[in-house]
């Protein structure tokens, strides 16, 4: 970037695209490959203060960067501890002359570093961490131009950084919660231990063979965790009996399937909880129409049940029962494969059959 029009026009740009990312990871590179393309810096360092006071480098550029990993650098530590404990931020035209410059880096890598920006990242809560910006291209020193372009940057990064970093625990506290429930759902029942992280595998396996995309994996992954969770509601003399169900019994047991979709119909916001509600009401519905409970066919079926019918159905055949024991991987595929078609989608079954495949040694395919 050669002129201060030239970099505040892509300040403007930055920002748009830091306001349009959430996913934590991208969001970073992001950061600091704008922030070293606005300045023209030839190495960056993207560091982040953790829960115990040392910064961490997330994400590092440029020459010799991938030495810094696993360095953590004590509070108040060279320029970047400095810049976060004091949130001011420093140009330093030479390291050598400054005393609070932290060696450790350049002389365990030959790396040598000239003059530097370092930004303080402050978010609403405070300081988050820092950006460290190392020589300027064509051997120049960084200007207070650049400096004051940095600072301008940093603050929206910051709290880009701040919002996706919450948007990321809220939904590793959402999907962790998930799990605990279907672990817990699981445990009632000894001999179908992991079943929900089991069928959830499976599923996810088989649309990333059918080319789902990230957000729809995610949401495929929760609705088979929990496909199963109307099943609090069948009583233990129902769930836990050894051996085949009488008709009685069996109509009970049918019941999990409405029961779990009234339980997940009342979560909200609906829209984030529509594929898992579909999960648990449709996961029993078959190709040809002769599921349950309501006896729809074909893509009637939303996608999401078809994909957890194979999964669970596979579980199913190849875990240990009371009264049988568990067919082999090679066997359970047959059956599923022989039912495609009438029980499964024979496109999910070619997509679950060659994902397996993949995972099998071969004396198992």
């Amino acid at each position: 970037m050669s002129t201060g029009a030239e970099q505040w026009q892509a300040i403007l740009q930055i920002s748009r695209q830091l306001n349009s990312q959430l996913e934590i990871d991208a969001l970073l590179e992001l950061v600091l490959e704008k922030m070293m393309e606005v300045v023209s810096a030839e190495a960056g360092t993207l560091w982040i203060l953790e829960e115990d006071g040392y910064l961490a480098p997330l994400v590092a550029r440029g020459p010799r960067s991938e030495a810094l990993k696993g360095l953590r650098l004590l509070p108040g530590e060279g320029l970047a501890g400095q810049v976060v404990v004091e949130d001011q931020p420093r140009l330093v035209p030479d390291v050598r002359n400054d005393p609070a410059w932290a060696r450790r880096f350049d002389d365990s890598t030959g790396f040598v570093t000239r003059s530097l920006l370092c930004i303080p990242l402050r978010a609403r809560k405070g300081v988050i961490g820092c950006l460290q910006l190392v020589n300027k291209r064509q051997g120049e020193s960084f200007t207070p131009d650049d400096l004051e372009v940095a600072l301008a940057l940093a603050g929206q990064a910051a709290i880009a950084l701040e919002n996706s970093r919450l948007y990321n625990w809220q939904r590793q506290l959402l999907n962790s919660l998930i799990r605990v429930l279907a672990s817990a759902l699981d445990a009632r029942d000894p001999y179908t231990s992991g079943h929900s992280e089991r069928v959830s595998r499976y599923a996810v396996l088989t649309g990333r063979e059918m080319g789902l995309p990230p957000e729809e994996l995610e949401a495929l992954e929760r609705a088979a965790l929990l496909h199963d969770v109307g099943k609090i509601g069948i009583r233990d003399n129902v769930l836990l009996k050894e051996g085949p169900l009488e008709p009685e019994k069996w109509q009970i047991m049918k019941t999990h399937t409405e029961i779990g979709a009234r339980i997940l119909g009342t979560v909200e916001p609906h829209h984030l909880a529509q594929k898992m509600y579909e999960g648990a009401l449709y996961h029993q519905e078959k190709y040809d129409g002769s599921g349950y409970p309501t006896g729809i066919k074909g893509e009637e079926i939303p996608l999401v049940a078809r994909i957890i019918a194979v999964a669970d159905t596979f579980d199913a055949i190849t875990t240990d029962r009371p009264y049988r024991k568990g067919a082999s991987f090679h066997e359970a595929l047959k059956e599923i494969r022989r039912c495609s078609g009438t029980h499964f989608d024979p496109a999910v079954v070619e997509a679950f059959i060659r994902g397996m495949s993949k995972t099998l040694p071969e004396d198992d395919n």
